[in-house]
């Protein structure tokens, strides 16, 4: 039964940011506090108005990636029914030995963001604006990394698969 809600819930959420696209925009401003939820934990869509367009670049720019490159789609695809996450399955990967900052956070390196040129990043504190909401747990950036080819791909130094983990 729960992995059907979590089912549910990225197909809503599929489907209300479609329906943002599909309408240019239009839907997105009517479901406005859902989005902010969505996206920031807090309804006051208002209050955070000023990523409006700067994510729907990067959702366009994501869209792009997953249709032309078969391999970036493949090491970051998640099954519909997989569990929300707040951090990675620590079976599959682990601290590296050459990681001397705290075990608790990324202390500065955010290269995944810049990478992505994510506007969830707050670029002063190096933090993540959407950290902890339902887009970050039920999507990619609660669950990384899940394989090696996410640490390659994001050149992370924190993180190296355990043996016999993911390759």
């Amino acid at each position: 039964m729960q992995r059907v809600q979590w089912a549910t819930a990225r197909v809503l959420f599929l489907i209300v940011t479609l329906a943002g696209t599909a309408s240019g925009g239009v839907v997105s401003y009517l479901l406005g506090p859902l989005y902010s939820w969505y996206l920031f934990n807090d309804p006051r869509f208002l209050k955070y108005h000023r990523f409006t367009f700067p994510l729907v670049r990067a959702y366009w720019k994501l869209v792009f990636e997953w249709q032309a490159n078969p391999d970036y789609r493949r090491m970051f695809a998640i099954p519909w029914t997989a569990p929300p996450m707040i951090g990675p399955d620590r079976s599959l990967v682990r601290i590296s030995a050459e990681w001397v900052q705290s075990d608790s956070a990324c202390n500065g390196c955010v290269e995944c963001c810049v990478r992505r040129a994510c506007p969830m990043l707050d670029r002063e504190r190096h933090l993540c604006r959407s950290y902890g909401s339902f887009f970050w747990r039920y999507f990619n950036c609660g669950r990384y990394p899940e394989n090696g080819e996410q640490i390659r791909f994001y050149e992370c130094r924190k993180w190296q698969i355990r043996v016999g983990g993911a390759p």
